[in-house]
């Protein structure tokens, strides 16, 4: 397997709640592939806190500029509000921003993102600025390190969560080139993909299937079939694959998921909070104690990842003194009269800088996510397809730490082997990594929705509406039908690209074709139900224009994480032209929700 030009490949794993970066030498990765070195010097100095990833968190100046990222970002901000400062709410500050690009139905180069004071900023700005810091970052370890490498020798690999659409993944892109990354340098990866990479290359003994009398895993065989779980902040991405060969991978599955990630669990710990000392007073503890706020969410973090069942004792966990004062100072009553006049009397107490949570409720907060990943996960498990063909399903990710949602797969699935790589955490950066040697490890990928253009077609009065009829010299036509390129389902295959043949309208103007989607395997019309615009291919005509017989030929990958198009002269094959596929400027329609 070939590794490529660059001398060195760097994954910046971008996400909802916390982001990080690792690298390796290609001359490593020849002799061992998993010599990856992963940014281990993040530290929350409140907390002490060390870890190989930092908050995904922003602050940004009062004239818009780049201040800190991470837990820098968090320090200089709780500095801010602690000291008073007069302009502290001229300061931009941004927190868990990633989801935008799966939350906003339509997207495009403008769209705006609120700080957590409600200031809007291009949200564009906001991306490029956080990944900005973490390729500098990146560049001032591998400096450190007396490592002779220019920005421009660098394969940079940017994670992205499969469940993403086009428009998501050219925003990112472009985020990514603002910040200063050559765009032919740039690869995106889908997360569940980079992990599978990695969790096929470790050692089988660094895997755990939560059985200890289990001292053999099968390894990853010609023909074995997985299915990954990529559990994020943000989102849940699952991924089904089957080995093909030593060093390639074939989807089996169409990537899916949800948002179902771990802040799911912190909005559920902030429902319960509100449910003891009301919605108000939990509002007002937010606005006026953001310190003690962050403090809350650390701790909670922590505390989420160690607790493994109902089984328990109690969960401790140490609150700030604010939340229950917030509470007596408007209301009068004590915090034991919050709690007695509660849905959770007799389940939570309070003990000078102490809550004691019942365990069954504490695992309560879990609830939503982990029975929208067991109902997920069965019925992939039921399609014909994967049903009685699937060899493990392999749990990565840093919400995979919670101990809680692993156990709950385990026992939804227990004749399953479940696996949980020792480094789960790492598993999609590292497999980024893994990736950017050699992006066609994943030799083929399954087409989540059918893709085309709208056509002129001879009329058929059995298929076609009527409104839809024209005539041209005497024979009658049908407009805006469904030229399909690919269908829901179909196998894309890396470096096969589908050739169509379009012919020329305008002699000096660019072609333009408009792309449609739907999730129907075999659509009529680009205008019935459920048929949506995605964006655009553009082919740019030659300085001189297009000749009179010019007929353009047209190559779609529909197999790679992004679409790429190119496009030549159908009589002279040996001139090509620049084309584009655009998903953000002239993005129409909503995408059917899965």
């Amino acid at each position: 397997m070939a590794s490529g030009d660059n001398l060195l490949v760097a994954a910046i794993d971008f996400g909802t709640t916390f982001s990080g970066y690792a690298f390796s030498f290609r001359h490593e990765y020849d002799l061992n592939r998993l010599n990856i070195y992963a940014n281990t010097s993040w530290i929350a100095g409140g907390a002490g806190l060390v870890s190989w990833k930092t908050p995904t968190t922003l602050l940004l100046n009062p004239d818009k500029s780049f201040n800190s990222f991470g837990y820098q970002a968090e320090e200089e901000y709780i500095g801010l509000l602690d000291n008073n400062e007069e302009d502290k709410d001229r300061y931009y500050y941004f927190k868990r921003f990633k989801m935008l690009l799966h939350e906003k139905e339509k997207l495009d180069r403008n769209v705006t993102i609120a700080d957590i004071g409600g200031k809007k900023m291009p949200a564009l700005d906001v991306f490029y600025l956080s990944i900005g810091y973490l390729k500098d970052n990146l560049m001032h370890t591998l400096k450190n390190r007396n490592v002779g490498i220019h920005e421009d020798e660098i394969r940079f690999v940017l994670t992205i969560p499969a469940i993403w659409n086009e428009p998501a993944k050219q925003f990112m892109r472009e985020a990514a080139i603002k910040a200063g990354i050559l765009s032919k340098n740039l690869v995106l990866a889908l997360e569940p993909e980079a992990a599978s990479l990695y969790c096929k290359t470790i050692p089988v003994d660094r895997m755990d299937t939560g059985n200890p009398e289990e001292t053999s895993i099968i390894p990853f065989q010609e023909g074995m079939s997985y299915m990954v779980l990529d559990l994020g902040g943000g989102t849940v991405d699952v991924t089904v694959h089957q080995v093909t060969g030593e060093d390639t991978l074939r989807e089996i599955y169409r990537a899916s998921g949800g948002a179902w990630g771990g802040t799911k669990v912190d909005e559920a710990f902030q429902n319960l909070l509100k449910n003891v000392i009301n919605e108000d007073c939990f509002k007002t503890f937010c606005q006026e104690n953001r310190p003690d706020l962050l403090d809350l969410e650390r701790e909670f973090e922590l505390r989420k990842r160690t607790v493994v069942d109902s089984a328990a004792k109690p969960v401790v966990l140490k609150v700030p003194v604010a939340l229950p004062s917030t509470y007596e100072d408007l209301t009068g009553k004590s915090r034991d009269d919050a709690i007695k006049e509660s849905v959770h009397d007799g389940k939570i107490k309070f003990k000078r800088d102490k809550m004691h949570i019942d365990a069954d409720l504490f695992c309560k907060c879990f609830s939503e996510c982990t029975e929208s990943i067991k109902t997920h996960v069965k019925t992939i498990l039921q399609k014909p397809e994967i049903e009685g063909h699937l060899d493990a399903i392999i749990m990565v990710g840093g919400f995979s730490e919670s101990g809680i949602i692993v156990k709950s797969v385990r026992d939804a699935f227990p004749d399953m082997r479940v696996i949980v790589p020792q480094d789960a955490g790492l598993a999609v950066v590292k497999g980024a990594v893994l990736y950017g040697h050699c992006p066609t490890a994943i030799s083929s990928r399954l087409c989540k929705l059918s893709y085309g253009v709208a056509v002129r077609a001879v009329f058929k009065p059995d298929i076609h509406p009527e409104n839809q009829k024209s005539e041209v010299d005497g024979k009658f036509y049908c407009n805006n039908v469904f030229g399909k390129f690919v269908a829901a389902g179909d196998e894309a295959k890396i470096g096969e690209p589908v050739k169509r043949h379009f012919g020329i309208t305008s002699p000096n103007a660019p072609v333009i074709l408009d792309i449609y989607a739907s999730s129907k395997k075999n659509p009529v019309m680009v205008t019935e139900e459920g048929c949506f615009n995605i964006g655009s291919i553009t082919v740019r005509s030659p300085e001189s224009g297009w000749n009179a017989d010019s007929q353009i030929e047209v190559d779609m990958d529909f197999g790679g994480t992004e679409f790429t198009v190119s496009a030549r002269d159908l009589n002279d094959r040996t001139t090509s032209f620049s084309a584009t596929f655009d998903f953000l400027e002239r993005m129409r329609g909503e995408e059917p929700s899965e």
